[in-house]
């Protein structure tokens, strides 16, 4: 039987319990599946799940409402899929994000995939390391035109004309390299992790311990500016036409998921990926395809387009308020906006872990209101009623704060 623990982040080998059952997530190899592999999914979900999934931040799937007796059942099939690694270790080890549009972008890097996949092996080769958590994980960011410029992970790689650096969480001080070092540095820094009992690198202390054992020069470095938000709806881009589509609150139900599947095959090239943002890309789509997905955001004056939404009760056992249902109240006081809302079933802010212009975090009595802030800050507006909160977003209280 695989292990079944409570309350982290969850993985194929180690679901966890929720509201409706067990979460599996599923990481699609850099985040592109094909259309059979969705396919797969799908039935999975409908046959052994409650056919729901969330879409993470990750561009992972989580599969959800599976039984206990189950999970031993899915496991080899994911993996048969080449949807899974076919270890524990690695599959946690696996998490390496890089631009959905890596290929096709119009600032696309060769290297970036090349990179990855380089990192992946080496993570693979080095069995004696590992993360000491399955959050740990790995951006590589070529400098897209729409890329990952304001994303960071534990180790953010980075093109910075004409070097690469490496980022360690969000520090300024970063690492100059060649790109032939990247792989054998970030081998080196998840090692000096695991030795020194270090769990993530976006914790700032951490990062600076490992930086002041570096051999290579280092450079002050800043992020620039957020880069370029891709649009939603179709795209000609100069290698390819795309079709970008919102996935409401973040929650695909397997008969979408059919329905992309179908919708890549007939007007894409038979792929499908998932983005950082929580939306999905079919490649090489013509606009016709566009025209028959209305159960997805296919407009740019979409709201939910700037709203995060967990799933909430009763889906979640640790959610307080239904945030589905009450998140699709709040869409008419929240049109027109360009600011992001969170809306979170509990303190933890698992949908959005950043700052968001508002956050409201669900309590047994109701909602704590947070500005520019996440769903833990400390806040004066507390235990609002939901009508409350409408009221006071009708009546400007953004603008005066």
């Amino acid at each position: 039987m695989n292990a079944i623990r409570r309350g982290w982040c969850p993985s194929l080998f180690k679901p966890m319990e929720t509201g409706d059952g067990f979460l599996c997530r599923i990481k699609p190899f850099f985040s592109s599946i094909t259309s059979d592999q969705a396919r797969f999914i799908a039935e999975l979900s409908q046959q052994y799940g409650n056919g729901y999934s969330n879409l993470s931040q990750k561009g992972n799937l989580q599969l959800r409402g599976f039984i206990r007796e189950t999970i031993d059942v899915v496991v080899p099939q994911v993996i048969q899929a080449q949807l899974g690694s076919d270890d524990a270790m690695m599959e946690e080890k696996r998490n390496i994000m890089i631009s959905p549009l890596w290929d096709i972008d119009p600032l696309h890097h060769s290297e970036v995939y090349k990179i990855a996949y380089e990192l992946q092996t080496a993570l693979q080769d080095h069995q004696d390391i590992h993360p000491l958590t399955a959050k740990f994980s790995f951006l590589i960011d070529g400098g897209e035109y729409y890329g990952l410029q304001d994303l960071y992970a534990d180790v953010n790689i980075r093109f910075y004309p004409p070097y690469w650096i490496i980022q360690l969480g969000r520090d300024k001080q970063v690492i100059v390299c060649n790109r032939q070092d990247l792989v054998k540095i970030a081998v080196d820094i998840i090692r000096f992790c695991m030795d020194h009992q270090l769990k993530r690198l976006l914790n700032l202390e951490n990062a600076r311990r490992y930086l002041q054992h570096v051999v290579y020069p280092t450079v002050e470095y800043i992020n620039p500016p957020s880069p370029k938000r891709l649009p939603i709806g179709y795209i000609e881009l100069p290698m390819a036409p795309i079709v970008h589509i919102g996935v409401p609150f973040g929650l695909l139900k397997a008969s979408q998921i059919l329905h992309l599947a179908d919708i890549s095959d007939r007007f894409g090239n038979g792929t499908i990926r998932f983005t950082p943002w929580r939306s999905i890309i079919l490649p090489h789509c013509s606009q016709e395809g566009l025209s028959i997905l209305s159960e997805f955001i296919v407009t740019e004056d979409d709201p939910r387009l700037y709203m995060s939404v967990c799933p909430g009760k009763p889906l979640c056992s640790q959610g307080q308020q239904e945030t589905m249902e009450d998140a699709s109240l709040l869409l008419p006081v929240w049109k027109n906006q360009t600011k992001m809302l969170h809306v979170s079933g509990c303190a933890k802010g698992c949908a959005s872990p950043q700052i968001n212009a508002v956050a409201l975090c669900g309590t047994a009595k109701g909602y704590h209101l947070i500005l520019n802030g996440k769903a833990d800050y400390e806040t004066p507006y507390q235990n609002l009623k939901l009508t409350e909160i409408i009221n006071l977003l009708q009546t400007g209280f953004l603008s005066s704060h």
